[in-house]
Formats: structure tokens, C-alpha cells, sequence
């Protein structure tokens, strides 16, 4: 499977660098059907769908990426230089409070780091207590239980940091949004590609959306991408 993985992604790379931006996206996105978590693979798919001019879409999946590695310069550059090309899209609004903090807390480390020291702490704290029961019952309950308080607060870091999003994104050309889920309705806002918002609840080929300006709106799903759980299509 890694070796799949590792030829694949390779092809894909070869291709990219020869122009061949379709081909490419089309074999990294494969790897995404496959079950392939990794931000480097969707920031690979952000930059070939910026160079097919598919900006809605380029969005989406560096906003993808960000989400796991928040901090990575790469992708926040392109990002950057993609947001100065989509002046007339809308920017989602603010990140949820809970959202917000997993976000601080990935920017230090991933979740599986966070996950990983809690074990450590965890850990160590039972080892000491096995020495102070079986071995050494003079020594201090204090440092266990130090070891475990910290244990239990870097497990609580883990589980807020797991990546959460609500956002999307939309991926065609644009989108009106209406007063109601219906085609035949009334029409109070047009959004152009690569526009963002919150997206407050689902209906049947709908999207219920949280804009930027306080405004909310049904809009079609199909013009629209959620940034989890992540598809290629």
C-alpha cells in the first residue's frame, strides 16, 4: 500500500511538473477516494486546481489542508495569493469558539501529538503507582498524581483539537441564494467562486448558509463543497 501510495503520488508530482494539471489532480484525488488522509496531498490538489483556474475549488481544498496543519507557510501563501485573485467572494464568518480553540491548539501540535503525550504522561503515571504499591510504598502519591492531571489535560487538548469545520465553499462560477429551498423563490443574494460560509443545516439538495455580512440564504448544494468530511468530488 505505501508503495502504491508512494508511485502514485510520484506520477501525479511528474505530471504536475510537466503541465499536465488535470492529469495530476485526477491521480491525487485518487488517492483521496482511496481513504488517504495527508495535507500535503490536498494543498497538491489546491495548486492543480488553481492552475486549471478552478479558484472555487483551489479554495476548498487549502482551506482543507489548514485545517491540519494551520500553520503550514505553504499553503497559507497560496491561499494568500488565491484570496487577492477572488476579490468579489465573500469570506466566511469567524470560526465557532470551539473551532477557534482546536485551531490554537493544532497550530502547536497535531492532534495525534497532542494524543501521544497524553499517553506518555498516562503512562508514566501508572508505572509510578505500580512502584508504589509493589516496590517502593514510601514513595510520594503527589507526582502520579501530578503526572495524571497533566495526562488527563493533554487528552482533553487531543480531543478539542481533532479538526471540526462547517464551512463550504462554493465551487462553481456562483450561486444565488434564496429566501426559501426552492428554485422558484425568492432570490436575496448572488455569490461569486470561492465564496465561504458557515453552513447551519442541510435539506434535500439544499444548503442553509451563514454568510460573512450576517445575512443567511438556501442556496443549491450542488454549487457548494463542504470543507468536511472531505470528497474529491
Amino acid at each position: 500500500m505505501g508503495a502504491t501510495l508512494t508511485a502514485v503520488s510520484d506520477s501525479a508530482s511528474a505530471l504536475y511538473a510537466n503541465g499536465q494539471f488535470e492529469s495530476a489532480r485526477v491521480l491525487f484525488e485518487s488517492l483521496v477516494e482511496q481513504g488517504h488522509s495527508d495535507p500535503a496531498l490536498y494543498y497538491n490538489i489546491g495548486n492543480c486546481s488553481a492552475r486549471l483556474g478552478a479558484f472555487g475549488e483551489a479554495r476548498l481544498w487549502f482551506e482543507r489542508a489548514l485545517l491540519f496543519e494551520p500553520a503550514n507557510e505553504e499553503t497559507l501563501h497560496n491561499l494568500e495569493w488565491l484570496n487577492a485573485r477572488l476579490t468579489d467572494a465573500l469570506p466566511a464568518p469567524n470560526d465557532p469558539l470551539l473551532h477557534w480553540i482546536g485551531h490554537q491548539f493544532r497550530t502547536v501540535l497535531s492532534t495525534e501529538q497532542w494524543a501521544w503525550l497524553a499517553g506518555l504522561f498516562l503512562t508514566a503515571s501508572l508505572i509510578l503507582l505500580l512502584l508504589r504499591k509493589f516496590k517502593k510504598p514510601v514513595l510520594s502519591w503527589r507526582l502520579p498524581l501530578t503526572l495524571s492531571s497533566i495526562g488527563l489535560a493533554l487528552m482533553l487538548a487531543a480531543q478539542v483539537s481533532i479538526p471540526q469545520s462547517n464551512k463550504v465553499v462554493v465551487v462553481s462560477n456562483n450561486s444565488y441564494g434564496y429566501s426559501a429551498p426552492d428554485a422558484n423563490g425568492k432570490r436575496i443574494v448572488l455569490l461569486s467562486e470561492g465564496s465561504a460560509g458557515r453552513l447551519v443545516s442541510a435539506s434535500e439538495g439544499w444548503f442553509y448558509v451563514a454568510l460573512g455580512d450576517g445575512r443567511q440564504a438556501w442556496f443549491s448544494s450542488d454549487h457548494w463543497s463542504r470543507v468536511l468530511p472531505i470528497n474529491p468530488h
